[in-house]
This record gives structure tokens, sequence and C-alpha cells, in this order.
């Protein structure tokens, strides 16, 4: 787990590191430019938080926060491999008119996923889905007594694993949009 941790922290400090290089260049008309940035920080916090709440004992919670963590590096990725000014606005307007009810369409990050190149890793981030909504021992007094609350909790690696390859694909697409000042996606992804 504190191996998984740390690779979250490479990640957030070869962001930060390349953001500090790139700020000067950052074209405030570019929505693309504005997307990356905004989903880049969401990344930050969204892994810090997924570390935070396994490092508690709490992977199954962690897990709606891994899916969008997930959400963000897909739409990182479908951004940098060509969805241009046109894609961005539309991420845009969906973050301005997201709703609990519209924040997930599976079909939607499946096509994004695909199109980024990260469709078999977004595919074992929905399947845990099941996980979440289960969870994983019920805390309450007596609850052991019902089948059910019996499930064996994840491990903290199973919400961690993901989160560091999806921060590996937040690196790549800011390297591919920004070449050469977000390096280390490949350190990042290295088991």
């Amino acid at each position: 787990m504190d191996e998984l941790i740390r690779k979250i922290a490479l990640a957030k400090v070869l962001i930060d590191n390349g953001m500090c290089r790139v700020g000067q260049r950052l074209d405030p008309r570019s929505a693309v430019d504005a997307q990356l940035s905004t989903a880049a920080g969401r990344a930050i916090v969204l892994s810090d938080a997924v570390g935070a709440l396994c490092r508690q004992g709490r992977p199954n919670e962690a897990l709606p926060l891994l899916r969008q963590l997930t959400e963000e590096a897909a739409a990182m990725r479908w951004l940098a491999e060509g969805a241009g000014e046109e894609g961005a606005a539309a991420l845009a307007k969906e973050r301005e008119e997201a709703t609990w009810d519209a924040l997930w369409p599976e079909a939607r990050l499946r096509r994004r996923a695909e199109a980024g190149g990260l469709s078999e890793e977004v595919s074992s981030v929905i399947g845990l889905c099941r996980e979440f909504s289960l969870g994983g021992p019920v805390t309450l007094p007596w609850a052991h007594v019902f089948p059910g609350a019996q499930r064996e909790p994840l491990k903290p690696g199973a919400a961690l694993e993901p989160a560091v390859r999806m921060m590996g694909h937040v690196l790549n697409a800011l390297d591919r949009r920004w070449p050469g000042e977000f390096p280390g996606a490949e350190q990042v992804w290295a088991r």
C-alpha cells in the first residue's frame, strides 16, 4: 500500500512541476488547455482522497472517487488524442451542467477510454461498482448474522493500483499536449 501511495505522490509532484513549466504558455482562450488543467487538478485531489480512504482501511468507500479519477483520466486522454476545442467545450458544458444522474454515464466513459487508449483499465474500474454497492464488512452491531454482511472488504490495492494507473494516464495526456514537460508516466506505471 505504501509503495502505491508513493507512486500517487510522485505523479502529483510531476504534474505540479510540469504545470510550473507550462504555466506561462497556457492559453486562456483554449478550452483544451482549460479542461486539461481542470482535470489534472481534479485528478490530484481525487487520487489524494483515494489514498486517504485506503490508509483508513476504507478502500470500498474510495471506489466512487476512483471512478471519477478514471473519468478525468479518460477525458484527458480523449482530449490529448484529438478531441480538440469542440470536445473540450463539450467537457466544460458537462461540468457546468453536472447532476448526479448524468455524472457517470458508462457509455460515454467507454467511448472516451477507447479513443484515449485505456479501454481495458476503464473496464476494470467499472467492474468495481458492485464492490462499492455491496461494501465490505458491516460495522453495525449484530450485522454479522446476515450472509451479505460477511463479505471480505477489498484490499487497499484494489483501489490504489488503478488510481496509480489513472495518474499515469493523466501525466501521459499532459505530456501529449505539452511534449517533454510532463515526463514520468512510465515511472508511475512501473511495477
